[in-house]
């Protein structure tokens, strides 16, 4: 599963090395000589990092290599725990999300999902099939309803685990530390759009890389981890966009009751 506040606590930490700097006489007071490339660095980062915490909605895109495989998902989300978005967790694990504040949760998986679903069965035996082909057919051009309040078993099957723009924002950081070393590259494109890379010192091989909008105010519109050999990626965009998380019509759902026991009958495969 993509853990999306996990993931924005871990990118939380934008420069967590210190440093020592060199020390000078000047003005009656010892200061340290901090580069222009860091002096914008940090300040570049502390306004982003407040851009970001004060947002409405944003549009948030995690990409990683995780133990389970390669995992993405792309989701809009306000204040309120609305969101809309995609996911794809794997190849039995590929579609549509829509979360509703205070009501339900709606999954829809891709067809090619739930052919490897299928597949996947037919592996368990002919009894295994006969099931899993009845439950998927349900869910074929459908969206899962999921009751997201206490006991609606939406734990067992949501492809992502949160939609909380407050819980996500928060485990960011308001600005950098004293110690923390963030350096201001120059100028370049990523994604089509104009950015800032703000740098963190390489430790081991590791290295944070986030990046903020070169023009107008400096918007954080993403940031690249590299630890232990892994790469995660993330994209923000669409801010103070509202969100559409309107319910499917009744045509368009099949309550997660009707697929399995306890909501989780689609997966046991």
């Amino acid at each position: 599963m993509v853990r999306v506040v996990a993931v924005g606590a871990a990118v939380g930490g934008l420069a967590s090395c210190g440093t020592d700097r060199e020390v000078t006489y000047a003005g009656g007071t010892l200061e340290k000589l901090v580069p222009e490339d860091e002096r914008r660095g940090r300040e570049l980062a502390t306004e982003a990092m407040t851009l970001f915490r004060d947002a409405d909605s944003v549009r948030i895109g995690v990409e990683m290599d995780t133990p389970k495989g390669h995992q993405k998902v792309s989701l809009l989300m306000d204040r309120n725990s609305n969101c809309t978005g995609t996911f794809d967790a794997g190849p039995a694990q590929r579609g549509d999300i829509i979360m509703i504040a205070g009501g339900s949760t709606y999954v829809r998986f891709s067809e090619a999902a739930l052919a490897e679903i299928r597949r996947m069965a037919a592996a368990r035996g002919p009894e295994t099939a006969a099931r899993v082909r009845e439950r998927t057919a349900l869910a074929s051009g459908k969206y899962l309803k999921i009751p997201t309040g206490p006991g609606g078993g939406a734990r067992r099957v949501m492809p992502v685990n949160s939609c909380d723009l407050d819980k996500f924002t928060g485990a960011m950081p308001g600005s950098p530390g004293p110690n923390d070393v963030i350096k201001a590259l120059p100028a370049t494109r990523r994604h089509g759009a104009a950015v800032i890379p703000l740098v963190e010192n390489e430790e081991e091989g590791d290295r944070t890389s986030v990046y903020v909008a070169a023009k107008g105010k400096p918007y954080l519109l993403g940031a690249e981890v590299e630890e232990n050999g892994r790469t995660m990626e993330m994209r923000m965009s669409e801010y103070g966009e509202p969100v559409s998380a309107v319910a499917p019509t009744a045509a368009e759902t099949v309550d997660i009751s009707k697929v399995g026991p306890a909501g989780g009958g689609l997966f046991e495969v």
